[in-house]
C-alpha cells in the first residue's frame, strides 16, 4: 500500500501579484527607489525609475502595505486583498515632509471591476463556503450560474461531467481512468474556491468545460484550533437520515520559520442520496486527513509540505432500475481510497522573476463488488466477497410477492468485481517573468507519468467461463505552454498557446499531438464598465477506461455473447472544444454590480460507441464519433453592504449534441445514425438567488433559492427501443434552503451555532423518469391458469393469500400484478423532503 504522505516537489501557483505605481502627491511625478513592504511578511519591492513596483508570489489574503521613501511621509494601506492568479493594482501617493512624522494610514478598497478578468471567474470565499448546506467539497460550485445539477452529476456550461478539472492547491485530483475524484477533503479547510467556467489559461490541461481549484488554508504563525460538529440525528424521524459530520483543525507554529496545520474530517450517513425516507443499502462512511507545513529557510526560498488521505465507502441502492430492489444484500458496494502528497519550493530571484518546480504524486484505488455482511466502524474498510464465489443473478419466486418475473433479481449476486488503481506522477516547471512594464511572460512545461492497473472479474451466465480483464499500462503525457499577459493602462490581454503530447503505451498506436491557442482580452470602457472577450481551443484526452477496458481480450470468445458491455479503443484521440465568450461587467451604483456573459462552444471528437462487426463475436467499442453545440447567456447581479449581501444568477442556455455520455448507444439494441438532440443535461432556464442578512447579536440568516426547468428524457418506445431521444421534460425544479447562524464569544473562544434547513418548503420534484417494468394494464387474469400446491418447488407463502397450501390463478395474477407495480420505484425518482441539521463551530 502506498505511503500516506509521500514527499514530492511542487512549486505552488496558488498566489497572486501586487503591482502599482508610487507618485508625489503634489507634482504627480513618479518616485523612484521607494520601499514597498507587506507588513508581517518578508515580501516587498522597490520602485523603479518610473515609480513602478511588482511583488510576485503573494498568497491570497488580506494585507497591510507600507510605502516609505526618504523625504516623504510613510503611508500604510490596510485591507489590500490578493486573490489567486489575479493582480492587485495600487496607485499610491506620498506627501513630501522635511521632518519625520507618524505614518498615515488609509483603507484600501477592493475594486468592483477588475480588468484582468478576461474570462468568467467566480471566487467562492470562506464565509460563503461555511454557509452553504453542502456535504462534499466538489459541490461547493453548485450555486454558480454556469452549473447545471442533474440527479447524478454537475455539468458546466452544457458539457459532460467528465470535462471539468478538479484541483487542490493547483494539484489535479481526478482519477485519469474513471474521471472520479481521487481525494475528498473537508470543506472546513478550504479558504476559497476558484471556479473558471469559461476561458482559462494555457497552464490548465485536461479540461474543456471548467476548472475548479480549491485553495486550502495556510498554516498560521499563532496557535489556533477549530472543532466542528453537525448532525441531523437529534431531529425527529422525518428529518433524520442519520447524517453526522465532525471536523477538527489545528495550527501549529513550531518556529518563526516553520508553521503547520493538521485537519481531520469524519462523515457518516444512513442514506447518502436521500429520497422520501431512508432506503436500504445506502449507508456511507467517509474520512479525510490533511496536513500542510510551511518552511522559509531564506528570504528568496519558501517551502511547504502538504499531504492528504481520504477514504469513501458506500452501498448502492438499485433504483431507479429495480432489478436488484428485492435482493440488495447481494448488490454492489464501492470503496475508494486516495493519497496525495506535495512539497512546495518557491524561488524568487528578484521582484520580477518567479521560478516554479512541481513534482506531485497522486495514488487512488477503487474497489467494488459484493461486500461481506456485518457492521463496519467509521475506520473499518469494507471486506469484499471472494470474486470466485460470485454467482450469476437470476429471477425466482423468492421475493416479497412469491412470483417470478425475469427482470426482477431474487437470487445470485451482482456479477462483477473490480479493483482499479492509478498512480500519477506530475513534474512541472514554470516561470513568471515581468519582462517589461506592460508584459508578464509565463512559460512552463509539464510531464505526467502514470501507472494504471485494473482487475475486472465478470460472472457469465453459466459461471463456468468468467470474463477476466487484467492489465497494467504506463501512459505518458507532456505539454509545453507560453503565455504573454499584456497590462497596458485600461487594456489587458492574455495571448498563449499550449502543446500536448499523449502516448497510451499500446504497441502499434502512435502518440497524439495537439496545439491549443488561447486568446483573451479586456478593457475598461469607463472606470465603471468593463468589456472582455476570449476565444480558445481546449483538448482533453479520453478517460483511460475508454482506452483499455477489455481491449486486451480481443477477439472475443463466442461464450461472451451479451456479457461484454464496452471495449476500449487505444486509437481514441483527445476530445476538442472551441470556446467563444463575450462578457460585460459594470458598476451600476455603489455596492451593486452587474455581469453578462455570452458563450458559444463547438465540441468535436467526443467519445461515443459504435457496434463493430467481428468474428467470432461482434462488440460495442468506443470511438470519437460524437459532437455537441452549446450556447447561452448568463447574467449575475450582486449587491453588498455591511448589513446585507445578495446575488441573483440567471442562465439561458441550449445544449445539443449526438450523445450525452460515452456509453449511451450501447444501452440500446440499435445504433441510430448520428442525429443531434437536446442533451440529458440541457436546462433551458436556471435561476439562483442567494442572500445573507446580518441581524442583531451577531446573528446571520442565509437563504438559497433555486428554480430551473426539468431535464429532458427519453420515454421507452415499443419493446424498449428508443424511437426519439429526449422529447419529454421532467417537471419544473425548485428548492429553498435556509441557514441561521449565531456567533458569540466566551473569553478568547468563539462559538458559531448553525441551523440548516434543506428544502425549507418541503417541495419535492421528479429528477428521473420512472415506470414499472411492464404496463400494468397489459396484465390479464386469463393469462394465469396454473394451480401451485405447497409441494411444488415454485410455491411461496407470499403468494398464497389465504394460506390454504395452494396458489390459485387468481392469487398468482394479483401477486404478479403487485410485483410489477412495485417495480415502479417512484420513491427513488424524487428529491428528498425537508431536512434539518444543527451544527456548532468552536474556534480556540
Amino acid at each position: 500500500m502506498p505511503n500516506f504522505l509521500l514527499m514530492v516537489f511542487l512549486f505552488s501557483g496558488i498566489t497572486g501579484k501586487i503591482q502599482g505605481v508610487v507618485r508625489d502627491e503634489d507634482t504627480r511625478e513618479p518616485i523612484p527607489l521607494a520601499d514597498v513592504i507587506i507588513l508581517n511578511t518578508e515580501m516587498g519591492s522597490a520602485t523603479d525609475d518610473n515609480g513602478n513596483f511588482y511583488i510576485l508570489n503573494v498568497p491570497s489574503g488580506r494585507y497591510t502595505i507600507e510605502v516609505s521613501c526618504l523625504g516623504y511621509q510613510t503611508k500604510r494601506i490596510e485591507n489590500v486583498v490578493v486573490e489567486v492568479d489575479q493582480t492587485t493594482r495600487l496607485n499610491i501617493t506620498l506627501k513630501r515632509t522635511a521632518i519625520e512624522i507618524a505614518p498615515v494610514t488609509v483603507y484600501g478598497e477592493t475594486p468592483a471591476i477588475k480588468k484582468d478578468y478576461v474570462a468568467t471567474t467566480q471566487i467562492v470565499r470562506k464565509a460563503e463556503i461555511a454557509a452553504l448546506p453542502v456535504d462534499y467539497t466538489p459541490t461547493i460550485i453548485t450555486f454558480q450560474a454556469a452549473v447545471a445539477h442533474t440527479d447524478t452529476a454537475l455539468h458546466v456550461r452544457g458539457g459532460r461531467a467528465t470535462e471539468v478539472q478538479y484541483m487542490i492547491d493547483d494539484v489535479p485530483i481526478i482519477d485519469p481512468q474513471t474521471g472520479d475524484l481521487a481525494i475528498n477533503i473537508s470543506k472546513g479547510i478550504i479558504d476559497e474556491v476558484l471556479f473558471l467556467p469559461g476561458g482559462f489559461d494555457v497552464e490548465y490541461g485536461r479540461a474543456m468545460s471548467g476548472v475548479v481549484n480549491m485553495i486550502a488554508e495556510r498554516p498560521q504563525k499563532k496557535f489556533q484550533g477549530r472543532v466542528y460538529a453537525k448532525t441531523e440525528k437529534i431531529m425527529p424521524f422525518y428529518y433524520d437520515f442519520g447524517y453526522e459530520n465532525y471536523q477538527s483543525t489545528v495550527h501549529l507554529p513550531a518556529t518563526n520559520n516553520l508553521q503547520g496545520l493538521l485537519s481531520m474530517d469524519i462523515m457518516q450517513t444512513n442514506d447518502w442520496d436521500p429520497r422520501l425516507y431512508i432506503l436500504p443499502h445506502k449507508q456511507r462512511d467517509d474520512y479525510a486527513f490533511y496536513t500542510k507545513w510551511l518552511f522559509a529557510p531564506a528570504g528568496k526560498i519558501k517551502c511547504s509540505f502538504s499531504g492528504a488521505k481520504s477514504r469513501s465507502q458506500f452501498d448502492r441502492y438499485s433504483g431507479p432500475d429495480p432489478f436488484f430492489k428485492f435482493h440488495l444484500d447481494h448488490y454492489r458496494s464501492d470503496m475508494r481510497k486516495g493519497d496525495l502528497g506535495a512539497l512546495n519550493i518557491n524561488y524568487l530571484p528578484d521582484e520580477r522573476k518567479l521560478l516554479n518546480l512541481t513534482i506531485s504524486r497522486l495514488y487512488t484505488v477503487r474497489t467494488y463488488g459484493v461486500r461481506e455482511k456485518g457492521d463496519y466502524g467509521i475506520f473499518d474498510d469494507f471486506v469484499f466477497r471472494d470474486y470466485r464465489t460470485l454467482k450469476w443473478p437470476y429471477a425466482s419466486h423468492r421475493n416479497p410477492f412469491g412470483v417470478t418475473y425475469h427482470k426482477v433479481i431474487s437470487e445470485g449476486d451482482y456479477p462483477q468485481y473490480q479493483e482499479k488503481s492509478s498512480e500519477v506522477y506530475n513534474l512541472s516547471l514554470k516561470t513568471n517573468l515581468q519582462i517589461h512594464q506592460y508584459h508578464e511572460l509565463r512559460i512552463g512545461t509539464e510531464y505526467i507519468y502514470q501507472t494504471l492497473g485494473n482487475f475486472t472479474y465478470f460472472v457469465c451466465g453459466d459461471t463456468l467461463n468468467p470474463i477476466t480483464d487484467d492489465y497494467q499500462h504506463q501512459p505518458k503525457e507532456y505539454s509545453v505552454y507560453v503565455q504573454d499577459n499584456i497590462d497596458y493602462k485600461g487594456f489587458y490581454a492574455k495571448l498563449g498557446a499550449r502543446y500536448d503530447y499523449w502516448a497510451v503505451d499500446v504497441e502499434g498506436v502512435k502518440p497524439k499531438k495537439n496545439i491549443s491557442p488561447r486568446i483573451g482580452c479586456s478593457f475598461l470602457v469607463t472606470e465603471k464598465f468593463l468589456f472582455r472577450a476570449n476565444i480558445g481551443r481546449y483538448i482533453q484526452p479520453p478517460l483511460y477506461d475508454y482506452v483499455y477496458s477489455y481491449y486486451g481480450i480481443l477477439p472475443l470468445a463466442p461464450q461472451y455473447y451479451n456479457y461484454i458491455s464496452l471495449v476500449g479503443n487505444p486509437e481514441l484521440t483527445p476530445e476538442k472544444t472551441m470556446s467563444y465568450e463575450i462578457g460585460f461587467q459594470g458598476l451600476v451604483k455603489e455596492n451593486f454590480t452587474g455581469t453578462m456573459n455570452l458563450f458559444y462552444k463547438d465540441v468535436s471528437d467526443l467519445t461515443g460507441t459504435r457496434y463493430v462487426v467481428a468474428l467470432p463475436l461482434g462488440y460495442f467499442q468506443y470511438y470519437n464519433m460524437e459532437y455537441a453545440n452549446i450556447k447561452g447567456i448568463e447574467t449575475i447581479w450582486e449587491y453588498n453592504n455591511k448589513f446585507f449581501s445578495g446575488k441573483i444568477s440567471y442562465t439561458l442556455s441550449w445544449a445539443r449534441g449526438t450523445s450525452s455520455y460515452a456509453g449511451e448507444y450501447a444501452d440500446t439494441s440499435i445504433t441510430k445514425p448520428a442525429q443531434d438532440y437536446y442533451l440529458n443535461f440541457d436546462q433551458r432556464h436556471r435561476l439562483f438567488i442567494q442572500g445573507a442578512l446580518k441581524g442583531p447579536l451577531k446573528t446571520t440568516i442565509y437563504l438559497l433559492l433555486y428554480f430551473g426547468n426539468g431535464f429532458p428524457y427519453t420515454p421507452p418506445g415499443y419493446l424498449g427501443k428508443y424511437e426519439e431521444r429526449n422529447i419529454f421534460h421532467l417537471p419544473f425544479q425548485r428548492q429553498i434552503d435556509c441557514v441561521i447562524a449565531k456567533q458569540f464569544n466566551i473569553g478568547r473562544t468563539s462559538f458559531n451555532i448553525q441551523m440548516e434547513v434543506i428544502n425549507l418548503l418541503d417541495q419535492r420534484y421528479e429528477v428521473a423518469p420512472h415506470y414499472p417494468l411492464m404496463k400494468v394494464e397489459n396484465i390479464n387474469a386469463e393469462d394465469f391458469n396454473d394451480y401451485i400446491p405447497i409441494t411444488n418447488p415454485y410455491y411461496s407463502p407470499a403468494a398464497d393469500f389465504n394460506h390454504d397450501g395452494i396458489i390459485t390463478p387468481y392469487e398468482t395474477f394479483h401477486s404478479f400484478r403487485n410485483l410489477i407495480i412495485a417495480t415502479d420505484d417512484w420513491i427513488a425518482a424524487y428529491t428528498a423532503p425537508r431536512r434539518a441539521r444543527i451544527g456548532i463551530t468552536i474556534n480556540l
